[in-house]
C-alpha cells in the first residue's frame, strides 16, 4: 500500500498575516504556495471594495513580471485581475 502525502493543514490566522504582509516577497511567495495548492489566489484576504488594495496588486504584478511564473499561474492570474476588475 503507498502512502500520499497528506497535504499539511494551514493556519487561516497565519495564512492571512503572510499574504498580507508589509514584506513583498513573503507576500509573493504565499501566493506561489497558495496556488500551487488551491490553483486560485488568496484575494479574498484583502479589502478590495473600493478598489484593488496595493499590496494584492504589487503582489500581481511581482508575479506578472516574475518569468519564473508558470503559464498555469499567468492564467489564474488574468482570471483574478478580471474578477476584480
Amino acid at each position: 500500500m503507498q502512502k500520499t502525502e497528506k497535504k499539511p493543514r494551514f493556519d487561516f490566522e497565519e495564512l492571512k498575516a503572510a499574504a498580507t504582509s508589509v514584506n513583498a516577497k513573503i507576500r509573493k511567495n504565499v501566493f506561489v504556495e497558495y496556488f500551487e495548492r488551491f490553483e486560485e489566489f488568496p484575494s479574498y484576504l484583502f479589502d478590495n471594495t473600493n478598489g484593488v488594495d496595493e499590496r494584492l496588486a504589487e503582489t500581481i504584478r511581482d508575479l506578472q513580471n516574475d518569468p519564473e511564473t508558470s503559464k498555469t499561474m499567468h492564467k489564474g492570474l488574468q482570471a483574478l485581475v478580471l474578477r476584480l476588475s
